[in-house]
């Protein structure tokens, strides 16, 4: 007999005035961990963590460490190592069964022990037990186990060969592999991936929207080296990854690269002087604080560069740390040129022992101890600064471990700097709360504090990937907590029937585990019981089906299981829900048989829900989000479209390509009615985005925010070399002025008056190169960079090729272009109860406040041509 549904009744919905930061870190002193999502749950291990998992439902609020695993194995026993060598953890749950993969990573006087670990548990928090104990898994480091769609596991790991290297090896199941590894990549020479040591690791690969993502480390792992960063390979197969489908920059790294290539270090670069990185320093105390000032005699002292290393790749230090000497106390002095108009200004430092440092003798800095850190002056601090001539004097000692020593001086404008937040890695990307959202979660360092657990959001500009971070609780702008499903329910539950009292919508998605002997699932929609359509799973015929009921008639399709499937345990269904279409996924793969139903419910208003026939069910992790994903559209001339339902916190984000001059395309934020609106629109004539407000019929404000901007290119590793360096544009971009570097890429300490004297530039368009005719170069308002300026023009690449034949030398890596306009730009809309926020290309353009506006949907607007709407993304954020 079947059992009666029982509504589950969810309370009154409410409005979020604004949103809170993420507050990175999200745990303290926990490294190289690995993370799995396992019934609406998070379960993180790793470094420190001694065999350890915390637990989280939200990714943010993480619980007591439980004890779930003690190393005992054979070939360590005896050894140094133990639980502190669990490192770099890897947690899958595969068909009722969990899996922890782990590194050992010790290298002792005793043995070396570096090898990768399994070991096997029947619940999350274990207890988990080695099954092999006389050996090893497999080497050397770092691994990850991806399970692609046809079921077939891969294993990811980092081997010792061409420095630190990426291997890819197709398993049997998961404690065995099915053939020789294929190696990947490693690091490439010449590039961002080795400002020092030839680094590639910490692998992490997810398939999302048809293609296959790794995102991946490269540089020194230390934090003394302050180079760690994040890179991303996208392949068309799990194993189609190569040096040539990576992206030529990192999406994740220090907080301080931006500073270095935005703002001008004041005490080694001014208009008037160029490039001057000499400090006079002597290891002599000078008699009494003289030496602060200008008027003091420090011609006898020695003089040397502070802070540059000899492997310094443009405007990023190699090594955070800079100038060594042997013992005793140092003391430097710097004579640089200021502006009295500078705005904020920023002192970054960095040192192991007690540091005093002077400006024009008004104390600044003074700290006990190590550190390394980034602080805004004060107001009485900023006075000290004079137009002209200024000196910088510090006082420094040694400390407990050695002497370093580094210091620059940023006018940052209207901008705050704060904390230094750098050497992201071990990448975990996972589900977020709400089903639709992806989040990274990462280690990460700030100013001298050990290393910690961060999270930051990944999103996709269609089929590319994007990284917002790294921030920390102080970074400017919108950085919000993980967004909540419309309904949810947290704990495990036998409780059945329609998500009673949400919201009903025409799209939306629908999840849970499930854990049957019978027949059992979730539904897929819900209108009332003569209308309704049911996922579930049939363990004793070992089938899943999808049954529709229309007006009371009922039609089903089943499809068979894997023969591997087990029953009794826990499995994931999810359905997402666009109008009349579904499409299934179990246990995170598309349902094997057809995972794709076109035109088979109603575009009717429904809700989700749960469903047991047996009686024997077991739900966790159940969740309902209205909203869709990666959906295309694409719009006639003047045509309009609204879509979701009338809400007052949700986010949607798009790629819109086709734009150029004469060309305008937009988005409605919010839209009430036709007398109540928010409309953006992308102007390709202005260059900009218009930004209308209209209540009551009429227009409250109209607000126009330039999309002009000057953006850092890396060279693409496909087409360049030492003599051509090519950079490619994602989208044919108008542009009107090139920066360049005057440092030299390879010679760094080679500071030229014009680095566009060395190479020839040129433009890509309409199937051929043309010359770049420009006008002649000079010195930008930043001295560090030459700048070229040409009238605009529309290209798909740049190229620089060195003049003289016989020169083999770089010259050049990043590169800075002015662009005017693009071809195609991410908007992100997102709408929390009375505050609008406008994100281009994942940088926010505005907030916008909205009190008076009631629930608002969302959509497409005011097109002139044919424009693509591309990879959109739209969801509630529930309570």
């Amino acid at each position: 007999m079947k059992k009666a549904l029982i509504s589950i009744i969810l309370g009154g919905l409410s409005i979020a005035a604004s949103a809170v930061n993420i507050p990175n870190p999200v745990i303290k002193k926990v490294a190289d961990a690995g993370v799995m999502r396992y019934n609406g749950k998070y379960y993180l291990g790793g470094v420190r963590t001694f065999g350890d998992f915390y637990v989280s439902d939200d990714l943010v609020n993480w619980g007591k460490p439980v004890h779930v695993i003690d190393m005992d194995n054979d070939w360590t026993r005896g050894s140094g190592a133990g639980n502190d060598q669990i490192h770099a953890n890897d947690i899958v749950y595969l068909n009722g069964d969990f899996h922890l993969y782990w590194s050992v990573n010790y290298w002792g006087r005793d043995r070396h022990a570096v090898h990768i670990v399994h070991a096997t548990a029947k619940e999350a928090l274990g207890p988990y037990i080695e099954p092999v104990k006389t050996t090893w898994l497999d080497n050397r480091i770092d691994p990850k186990v991806f399970r692609d769609d046809d079921g077939t596991l891969y294993m990811y790991m980092v081997r010792f060969t061409d420095g630190n290297a990426i291997w890819c090896r197709k398993m049997k199941n998961p404690a065995e592999f099915a053939g020789d590894p294929v190696m990947m990549f490693s690091s490439q020479p010449g590039t961002w991936e080795t400002m020092d040591n030839r680094v590639a690791e910490g692998p992490w690969v997810i398939k999302y929207r048809g293609q296959y993502y790794m995102m991946y480390n490269a540089n020194h792992t230390s934090q003394s080296w302050g180079n760690y960063q994040l890179g991303v390979s996208q392949a068309d197969s799990p194993t189609g990854f190569n040096t040539g489908n990576k992206y030529s920059h990192p999406v994740v790294g220090s907080n301080q690269t931006a500073i270095d290539e935005r703002y001008t270090d004041m005490l080694r670069y001014s208009a008037a002087k160029g490039y001057t990185p000499e400090f006079a320093y002597t290891t002599e105390a000078p008699a009494g604080d003289a030496w602060s000032t200008a008027a003091f005699d420090d011609s006898k002292w020695l003089r040397g560069e502070c802070g540059f290393a000899s492997s310094r790749i443009e405007g990023s230090t190699s090594r955070i740390f800079g100038t060594k000497w042997d013992s005793g106390d140092l003391w430097l002095r710097k004579t640089f040129l200021a502006d009295v108009e500078a705005g904020n200004v920023a002192l970054r430092v960095t040192h192991d022992g007690d540091t005093r440092i002077l400006l024009n003798g008004v104390v600044i800095y003074d700290k006990k101890g190590a550190d390394y850190c980034i602080v805004n002056l004060t107001k009485e601090q900023r006075a000290a600064l004079r137009n002209g001539e200024n000196v910088l004097a510090v006082h420094t000692a040694r400390g407990r471990h050695s002497c370093y020593f580094n210091v620059s001086l940023f006018d940052l404008k209207d901008t705050l700097a704060e904390d230094i937040l750098f050497t992201p890695g071990q990448p975990n990307i996972v589900r977020g709360v709400n089903g639709f959202e992806w989040w990274l979660v990462y280690m990460a360092n700030r100013n001298l504090t050990g290393r910690d657990q961060y999270i930051d959001r990944v999103q996709f500009f269609d089929r590319k990937m994007w990284v917002d971070g790294i921030t920390g609780p102080n970074t400017p702008g919108y950085h919000p907590l993980p967004a909540k499903p419309t309904f949810a329910i947290k704990e495990e539950t036998a409780a059945v029937g329609a998500f009673a009292g949400t919201i009903a919508a025409e799209a939306y998605l629908v999840e849970s585990n499930v854990r049957t002997s019978g027949d059992a699932g979730v539904l897929a929609w819900w209108v009332d019981e003569h209308n309704n359509a049911k996922v579930g799973v049939d363990a004793a015929s070992r089938t899943w089906y999808l049954a529709v009921t229309l007006n009371g008639v009922t039609s089903e399709e089943r499809f068979g299981l894997p023969c591997d499937f087990k029953t009794g345990v826990y499995h994931s269904l999810r359905v997402e829900r666009y109008a009349g279409d579904l499409t299934v996924s179990i246990d995170d793969l598309p349902a094997p048989g057809c995972s794709r139903f076109s035109d088979v419910i109603p575009a009717t208003k429904g809700v989700g829900g749960l469903f047991d026939n047996g009686g024997d069910a077991r739900f966790e992790g159940t969740i309902f989000t209205v909203g869709f994903d990666d959906r295309s559209f694409k719009l006639d001339k003047g045509a309009e479209m609204l879509f979701g339902e009338a809400l007052t916190d949700y986010e949607m984000s798009f790629q819109l390509s086709g734009i150029d001059s004469g060309r305008k395309a937009g988005c409605y934020p919010a839209y009430t009615d036709a007398r109540n609106y928010v409309r953006a629109t992308i102007d390709g004539d202005a260059g900009s985005i218009i930004v209308d407000v209209v209540a009551g019929g009429k227009t409250q404000s109209r607000s126009e925010y330039s999309l002009g901007a000057t953006a850092i290119h890396y060279p693409d590793v496909k087409y360049s070399d030492g003599i051509e360096k090519t950079y490619r544009f994602d989208s044919p971009t108008w542009l009107d002025a090139i920066y360049l570097n005057r440092h030299d890429a390879d010679r760094h300490k080679d500071f030229v008056d014009n680095m566009f004297g060395k190479l020839n530039v040129e433009y890509f368009a309409n199937g051929s190169w043309h010359a770049v005719e420009g006008e002649a170069a000079e010195v930008a308002c930043n001295p560090m960079y030459n700048v070229m300026r040409f009238k605009p023009v529309r290209a798909e690449a740049l190229r620089f090729i060195n003049r003289e034949p016989t020169d083999t030398h770089r010259h050049i890596y990043k590169i800075g272009v002015s662009e005017k306009l693009r071809g195609s730009y991410n908007v992100r809309t997102v709408r929390r109860g009375n505050k609008i926020y406008l994100f281009i290309d994942g940088k926010e353009i505005c907030n916008i406040d909205v009190k008076a506006m009631k629930a608002s949907r969302t959509g497409f607007c005011q097109s002139n041509y044919f424009a693509d709407y591309r990879g959109v993304l739209y969801y509630h954020i529930g309570e």
